[in-house]
């Protein structure tokens, strides 16, 4: 049996961008244009759940180098903050 691969972030937006491009067009008829921002919707979704996994790696990376010592400016941490990708508090380095 083979399994199927789920579709990279880079091949949602891709595919999103042209359903998008087409429903702007205007060429499509209803029935298609509605199937086409279903599947938008759901890669949408796709993105998200993504973008969201990408997010928890960081966050776990960050804390990891926190824990460990390192010095990981407060500001690099804030910087997600501001972008909307950071959903947990900003950890501090530890002090020198």
């Amino acid at each position: 049996m083979s399994q199927e691969k789920e579709p990279s972030f880079e091949a949602c937006l891709g595919r999103l961008e042209a359903i998008v491009r087409e429903i702007e067009a205007g060429n499509l008829d209803l029935d298609t244009a509605i199937a086409r921002f279903t599947e938008g919707m759901e890669l949408v979704k796709r993105c998200r759940a993504l973008l969201t996994a990408a997010e928890q790696k960081i966050c776990l990376l960050l804390e990891n180098e926190v824990q460990e010592g390192a010095a990981v400016p407060v500001e690099n941490l804030a910087k997600e903050r501001t972008n909307g990708l950071q959903s947990g508090p900003i950890r501090k380095s530890p002090p020198d």
